[in-house]
């Protein structure tokens, strides 16, 4: 029995009692009358009508309820190495984010004749605040551009070309799509509408409408006036028996879709939509694309395969007495500008205790909320780092011990080329993690790509043979779209400056 039945039926057994006592106190008033005796069957026909609503209220919650859990059912993730693995999907994240923030609340409401309510209040509190569910949309609908992702294979788990236990349901799919139509995006967000009303079918229809208050025909309005908001609206697919006058005159058709359309009418425009495949719409979209920027060449890894050079690996033993014991494996990506990366030069010990700091100190966040950070100076382990990164370089780090330790979420990138220091020498990025899919550091101009692997250290030399800024180390991190991406940076300055500023990478 689940606690919402024993919840039911305790109520019954109260209201029972309640109405015995009732029925006592009139057969005591009342019992030398036959005729007053009979507004007691009157008295208990109008108690029954009233159990019968009631009853009938919590049974459509209770059915509510079934279909809610029944939509959320997944495997338990009863240890954190479930949970973390559960949320690195970008879907799962995001759907999980979005429904602490906008779903559960409207719950609270919808149930709040239930004693429990109260407990749940005071859990709520701790739920994500709007600010976060932005963020965590920004994110998903970034990966979606960068990417070049579509709106109902996503909807579906498919990333990158990899089908992943996840989905995203209706509820999910309007709340990016208004995020877009807010933003005037109005070509991306019909993609999300349209995916949002195929998904919003038996049995949960109901449940979005009377419990979260999202009627189906508000969603077919919001739907018609993304398509005509639309640019240009002859991109969508002609669509056998939509009326010419839906696409004369742009304003006037949203003036008659905002104030004079019935709902009858919208409905009939939005299922002629609908009865267009999918993948028609898709091609249509793909010859309106613009062209990809460097950044999305190659996160979408669309550029061509580097030719590998002859002496790519060999073992590094120079810059310090105890390299002779231990050598470092690098690997030259490229000798101008100078790319170095090496291989296993962080033990898991030291990254684990690194990570551990942030059980302590709270990571700030910083670039539109896409990098969670923490400034490392006197951390577990911080020594040894900078002591590494000496071994690698060659370079003096007394001055400068301070590290970076950087954190990747949901969509987190560094998109825009990270403007040239001129005190800047160079720059390590310590990989503290893999990640399944996406995070990866970029040179566009070298058409370089690295994938991060937990252990390995990517260090550059940004100064030319002139000593002036190399425009070709510019870089970028690649959305994260499946894990999170940990990783520690240095940027080595000028001997005779401090770094004024956060070494992002």
């Amino acid at each position: 029995m689940t606690w919402f039945s024993t919840l039911f039926y305790t109520f019954l057994i109260i209201r029972a009692a309640f109405g015995t006592a009732e029925v006592e106190n009139e057969m005591f008033l009342y019992s030398t009358s036959v005729g007053s005796m009979s507004k007691l069957v009157q008295l208990e026909n109008k108690l029954m009508g009233s159990l019968q609503v009631v009853a009938k209220d919590m049974q459509q919650k209770l059915n509510m309820i079934r279909l809610y859990q029944q939509m959320l059912k997944r495997s338990a993730e009863d240890s954190s190495e479930k949970q973390e693995e559960y949320v690195a999907n970008p879907l799962n994240a995001f759907a999980l984010l979005r429904r602490l923030q906008q779903d559960w609340p409207k719950w609270l409401t919808y149930l709040k004749t239930q004693p429990e309510i109260e407990e749940m209040q005071q859990q709520l509190q701790n739920a994500p605040n709007e600010n976060d569910l932005q963020t965590a949309i920004k994110g998903l609908l970034r990966i979606e551009r960068i990417y070049d992702l579509e709106a109902s294979h996503m909807a579906e788990g498919l990333l990158l070309g990899k089908q992943y236990d996840s989905f995203l349901t209706s509820p999910d799919c309007i709340a990016l799509a208004d995020n877009l139509f807010n933003r005037t995006e109005y070509s991306r967000s019909t993609h999300w509408y349209r995916t949002a009303i195929r998904l919003y079918k038996k049995p949960y229809g109901k449940l979005f409408g009377r419990v979260l208050g999202l009627k189906r025909k508000g969603l077919n309005r919001k739907y018609a006036q993304a398509i005509v908001y639309e640019p240009d609206v002859s991109q969508e697919p002609q669509v056998a028996g939509v009326e010419p006058e839906w696409k004369d005159n742009v304003d006037n058709v949203i003036k008659q879709l905002v104030s004079q359309s019935s709902s009858d009418k919208i409905q009939n425009m939005v299922d002629k939509y609908l009865a267009v495949n999918e993948q028609i719409f898709i091609e249509q979209r793909a010859k309106h694309k613009a062209k990809p920027n460097a950044v999305e060449k190659g996160c979408r890894g669309l550029w061509p395969k580097r030719k590998t050079h002859p002496l790519t690996c060999r073992y590094v033993q120079q810059n310090s007495a105890y390299l002779m014991l231990a050598p470092l494996k690098m690997e030259m990506l490229s000798l101008e500008p100078l790319i170095q990366l090496y291989h296993d030069v962080l033990h898991d010990s030291e990254i684990e205790a690194v990570k551990n700091v942030t059980n302590h100190r709270t990571m700030v966040e910083n670039v539109a909320s896409t990098v969670k950070l923490i400034t490392l100076k006197d951390a577990p382990h911080t020594q040894n780092i900078n002591r590494r990164i000496t071994d690698m370089s060659g370079l003096d780090m007394a001055q400068n011990n301070t590290l970076q330790l950087l954190n990747f979420g949901l969509g987190g990138y560094l998109g825009k080329q990270l403007k040239l220091q001129g005190n800047r020498i160079a720059t390590v990025i310590f990989y503290a993690s893999d990640v399944a899919l996406g995070g990866a550091t970029i040179f566009p101009r070298l058409q370089l790509v690295v994938k991060p692997k937990r252990g390995s250290a990517l260090l550059w030399y940004n100064l030319n043979a002139a000593g002036k800024p190399d425009a070709l180390t510019r870089h970028a991190v690649c959305p994260v779209v499946v894990g999170s991406r940990w990783a520690i940076s240095k940027c080595i300055e000028d001997q005779q400056q401090l770094p004024k500023k956060l070494c992002l990478a």
